[in-house]
C-alpha cells in the first residue's frame, strides 16, 4: 500500500567502507526498520531480508562494487535499490542503468534528500500493488466514517466480478465507529502485540480481520489508549503496513484530529477524501488541512473535499458555490446530499445504506463521485 506504515530497509555496505552516513541519518527515524548487510554476506547466502526498499553505500565504483547491484537483483528484481557513493564518471553512470536503481546521491548525503528518496520509491513501489485511499474528517460529526464505509461498499458491489480484495481500516481508535455502525464490534485487544510488533503477520492478520457479507474485510477496533501509548505510533503503522499486503484496495478512515502517526499515513496513501461540512468554522478547518496535506505531498497530490449533509434551499444558500470555490481555488469539491431518513435507519439497524435503499440520492452521488476520481481500484495512467 502506500499507506505511510513502518518502512523496511536493508542497508549493503560495501567492502572499504568503514562508517555509514545512510545507518547515522536513518537511526532516529522510528518508521524505517534498517537490516545491515555487508556486500560479502549478500555474496555469500545469496538473499536479503524481506524489505521494502535497499540501499547500497559504497565509496568508489569498482568492478567488485558493481557485484552488489548484480546480485542485489538477481536476488530482487522488483526492490527500488538507492545508491550512496562518492562522484561517478560517465561510464559508471551507464553501469548503473543496467541494474535500474532508482536513485543516486552523492556523498556527504543530504538527509532531506535521502528520506525523500526512500519515501519516493517506496510510494511508487507501493502503489503500483495496490490503491489505499484516504477518508479523513475534517470536523467531528462531519460523517466521515458513514462516507468511507459505504465507499468500502460501492468499490465492493461495482467490483464483485473482479474479485476484489477491499478493506475499510478504521483508524479512530478513540470510539471504533466503523464496527458500530457496522454491528461488527470487536472484542481484540491490540494491547495484546503491543510490545511483540513482529507478531504483526499475515496469520495476524488473518486472525484479526472480519468479513461483511458485502465482501470487503473490516479493521475495526476501540482501544482509546493506542493514541497516547510509547509504542503506539509504531503499533499503527506496523498493522497498517500488515493489513496493506494482505489487499488491493484499501479505505482508511482518518479521525479529524491530529496524531503523531496521521503524517506518516498522509505520506503513503494514493488520494484523500476530505468530509466537511457546508458552515464557515467547518470551511476554514478545511482549508488548514489542506494546506498542511499540501505540505507532506505537493501541490499535485490528488485531494477532494465532499461537502456531506448538504440540502438545497429555495432561496439559495447561506454560503454560495461560487463563494466555496474563490475559497478552495483549485482544489475539486462535491456536494453529497443529506439523507437522514436512509442513513439513519441504517445506522440503527446496523446495516449497509444500500441495503435501505439502492436509490438514495447519497449513494448515487457518492458512486458518481468514486467513478470521477478513478477510486475503485484501476490505476491511472
Amino acid at each position: 500500500m502506500n499507506s505511510g506504515a513502518l518502512t523496511r530497509v536493508t542497508l549493503i555496505l560495501g567492502k572499504s567502507l568503514n562508517n555509514s552516513e545512510a545507518a547515522t541519518i536513518l537511526e532516529d527515524e522510528r518508521r524505517f526498520l534498517v537490516t545491515t548487510l555487508r556486500v560479502e554476506d549478500v555474496a555469500r547466502s545469496m538473499d536479503v531480508p524481506m524489505t521494502d526498499v535497499v540501499i547500497a553505500e559504497i565509496e568508489d565504483m569498482t568492478e567488485e562494487e558493481l557485484q552488489i547491484f548484480s546480485e542485489v537483483r538477481a536476488i530482487a528484481p522488483d526492490i527500488p535499490l538507492i545508491l550512496l557513493s562518492n562522484a561517478l564518471d560517465h561510464d559508471a553512470m551507464q553501469k548503473l542503468l543496467r541494474y535500474h536503481v532508482q536513485d543516486w546521491l552523492l556523498k556527504p548525503v543530504d538527509k532531506p534528500k535521502l528520506l525523500t528518496s526512500l519515501r519516493s520509491s517506496v510510494r511508487t513501489n507501493r502503489n503500483s500493488h495496490n490503491t489505499v485511499n484516504a477518508i479523513i474528517s475534517c470536523v467531528g460529526g462531519a460523517g466521515a466514517t458513514t462516507v468511507a464505509i459505504n465507499m468500502a461498499d460501492i468499490a465492493s458491489r461495482k467490483l464483485a466480478k473482479k474479485d476484489p480484495n477491499i478493506a475499510l481500516v478504521d483508524l479512530d481508535f478513540s470510539i471504533g465507529n466503523c464496527g458500530y455502525v457496522l454491528n461488527m464490534v470487536s472484542s481484540l485487544n491490540l494491547g495484546s502485540v503491543k510490545n511483540a510488533h513482529r507478531r504483526i503477520d499475515s496469520e495476524f492478520i488473518s486472525v484479526i480481520q472480519q468479513k461483511h457479507d458485502a465482501g470487503f474485510y473490516l479493521y475495526s477496533f476501540k482501544r482509546p489508549d493506542v493514541n497516547t501509548e510509547m509504542n503506539g505510533q509504531e503499533l499503527i503503522l506496523r498493522l497498517l503496513d500488515a493489513i496493506s499486503l494482505e489487499h488491493s484496495l484499501l479505505f482508511l478512515d482518518i479521525p479529524y484530529y491530529a496524531t503523531e502517526w496521521r503524517d506518516d499515513v498522509l505520506a503513503g496513501v494514493n488520494s484523500c477524501t476530505l468530509v466537511s461540512e457546508v458552515n464557515l468554522p467547518a470551511i476554514k478547518h478545511t482549508l488548514d488541512l489542506l494546506e498542511h496535506i499540501r505540505s507532506i505531498r505537493g501541490d499535485d497530490f490528488p485531494v477532494h473535499v465532499l461537502f456531506n449533509k448538504h440540502a438545497n434551499q429555495l432561496f439559495g444558500q447561506r454560503i454560495s458555490k461560487s463563494k466555496i470555490e474563490e475559497l478552495l481555488g483549485d482544489t475539486p469539491f462535491t456536494f453529497l446530499p443529506v439523507d437522514s431518513s436512509t442513513i439513519g435507519e441504517a445506522m440503527d439497524r446496523g446495516v449497509l445504506a444500500s441495503e435501505i435503499s439502492t436509490r438514495s440520492a447519497f449513494l448515487k452521488k457518492l458512486t458518481a463521485y468514486m467513478e470521477s476520481m478513478n477510486l475503485l481500484g484501476t490505476k491511472k495512467k
